[in-house]
């Protein structure tokens, strides 16, 4: 599947052996945030469902206060319908924080074997389509898709997607008449300096620092220490927002349904 591709850049080997790094860094950070979701995920979650807490326990003190002042009783309807305008994108954010855990808990581990043969596909269509080198990409909506595809498909280990996707890569390749490119990328020198930082980044950054963190048993117990400590910190918080709004309904303020 590997067509005849004409390159008139003396640098584009080092070019695409950056990019394929990259992007091999870009999966190793993928991996290893799903790897810190099954170690921490759980915990991660429990704290903020308890900051999430504390925050609608703040906004019911801020309500019921507000009324106090003007004399008046809490309507509950009211206060429902104020806490969860207030809390939506929170609340959309938790939503996101347990999928992405039942995803990372549904993770498998990688044969080696498979892992070389995902590479080996994905280092074709690198030099096949990868938008960074071939122009058709900008001309063709379902070359782009199926680069999205095969991007998923790699990150996620998944050989069979990966070959049948590299099947329909082919079929398109063949109709938009890429069998046979001549490539040349402007300014290469300068993007192979942007992809040579772009790599730094990555391996200084989350996610990808995150698989030091888990090769160090230490350095892992640190973090789950350093985690149930904030939990324990929230617990505290909200009790103590308790006693508050208990303290203001002991003060006179009443909460009250409106009926519809």
């Amino acid at each position: 599947m590997d067509g005849i591709i004409h390159v008139r850049n003396l640098s584009y080997n080092r070019y695409e052996e950056l990019i394929t790094r990259r992007d091999a860094l870009k999966k190793a950070a993928y991996q290893f945030e799903r790897a810190y979701n099954r170690e921490f995920g759980e915990l991660i979650l429990e704290i903020f469902s308890l900051k999430l807490e504390c925050i609608r326990k703040k906004k019911t003190i801020g309500f019921c206060q507000a009324a106090a002042n003007m004399g008046r009783a809490v309507d509950r309807n009211e206060l429902m319908a104020f806490l969860n305008r207030e809390m939506e994108a929170m609340q959309t954010q938790l939503d996101c924080m347990i999928e992405d855990l039942e995803d990372a808990r549904r993770g498998k581990v990688a044969s080696p074997k498979l892992l070389m043969d995902v590479r080996k596909i994905y280092h074709r269509l690198v030099r096949r389509i990868h938008p960074d080198v071939n122009p058709l990409m900008e001309k063709s909506e379902e070359l782009r898709e199926l680069w999205q595809m095969a991007v998923a498909a790699y990150n996620c280990n998944d050989l069979n997607s990966l070959q049948e996707v590299e099947v329909l890569i082919e079929k398109v390749m063949e109709q938009l008449g890429g069998g046979n490119m001549v490539i040349d990328i402007p300014n290469i020198e300068e993007k192979i300096a942007a992809l040579e930082d772009e790599i730094k980044r990555i391996r200084e950054t989350e996610p990808y620092t995150y698989g030091e963190l888990l090769d160090d048993v230490t350095a892992t117990e640190a973090k789950r220490a350093e985690l149930l400590k904030e939990k324990l910190s929230y617990e505290e918080y909200s009790t103590q927002l308790d006693e508050i709004l208990n303290g203001l309904l002991g003060e006179g303020v009443s909460l009250v349904w409106r009926m519809n």
